[in-house]
């Protein structure tokens, strides 16, 4: 792992406090951004053992997704992003979306409506060949942001990927510099270190899955995305909630009822309740 750092890696603050460690030896703090509340690893992982790790990520798995029905999820974010269906064609980006599964899903659901061709972009470790979407969607690999040029799409998705990147800054004004004027971005992430307060107070644990995840992102930092951003005043949140429930009441019917009852209170409260699990944002580009 690399050397510890002072600085928040969104928004370069040097006001943080501590809030927990997540390992020992070598010591790993979960340490939160007073300015732009962003929860972040005390210690990133270094891009070779990334770069090990998410190799096997999926190893074993049948489908590169974590989680239960990838087309509910693209509904989800069709709802949001219906505006691109007046346009003739539609671009995509997919970052960390495995195998594009929930960005195929939700290109079908364009295609439904008329539009004559989707082209997503995917990004991910994973390389294996995406799923065929059919002769109106077209999907290709790319390996780095870099290769997508700015003001070149109309959807971005994130899709429980933020919370990997140990370097999150240039990620993410790379992630709105690629946004059309109008177009639509989406990112969910977990806000897990309420719930591991909570557990602690009963002694219960409740693991962080560091060093897979390095940031703790809710609503306060979403809300306040524009400290991250240059430019931010071109970009207007139209939805910031608590993040729809990932898993499904056939697969992981326990699991889904829990969430769904501890999601409930934080689509009334906002900010000032925080045992959601996680947060999600629908953000568009106006200038």
């Amino acid at each position: 792992m690399l050397a510890a750092d002072d600085v928040c890696p969104f928004c370069a603050a040097t006001e943080r406090v501590l809030l927990t460690l997540l390992q020992r030896k070598p010591d790993v703090a979960l340490v939160h951004c007073r300015r732009c509340h962003a929860s972040s690893a005390s210690r990133m992982p270094t891009s070779e053992a990334l770069e090990k790790y998410y190799a096997n990520y999926y190893g074993g798995k049948d489908e590169k997704i974590t989680v239960d029905a990838p087309a509910r999820i693209a509904l989800h974010i069709y709802k949001h992003a219906k505006f691109a269906a007046t346009r003739p064609e539609i671009s995509i980006l997919d970052y960390g979306g495995g195998d594009g599964s929930i960005s195929v899903e939700l290109a079908k659901f364009f295609v439904n409506q008329g539009i004559k061709k989707v082209s997503i972009a995917l990004i991910d470790y994973d390389q294996s060949t995406p799923k065929s979407a059919g002769e109106n969607i077209h999907v290709r690999r790319f390996s780095d942001l870099s290769e997508i040029e700015d003001q070149s799409m109309d959807i971005v998705i994130a899709s429980a990927v933020i919370e990997h990147v140990p370097n999150p800054r240039p990620v993410i004004d790379k992630l709105f510099g690629v946004l059309k004027v109008g177009g639509g971005f989406y990112a969910r992430t977990p806000h897990v270190f309420p719930l591991m307060k909570l557990a602690s107070i009963v002694n219960a644990k409740f693991d962080f899955t560091y060093p897979a995840h390095v940031h703790d992102l809710g609503a306060k930092f979403w809300n306040n995305i524009s400290d991250c951003l240059t430019g931010g005043g071109k970009y207007q949140i139209i939805r910031s909630t608590p993040s729809l429930v990932e898993t499904s009441f056939q697969e992981h019917f326990l699991r889904t009822l829990a969430a769904y009852v501890l999601k409930i209170p934080g689509y009334v409260f906002k900010e000032q309740y925080a045992l959601v699990g996680g947060w999600e944002v629908f953000i568009r580009r106006r200038s």
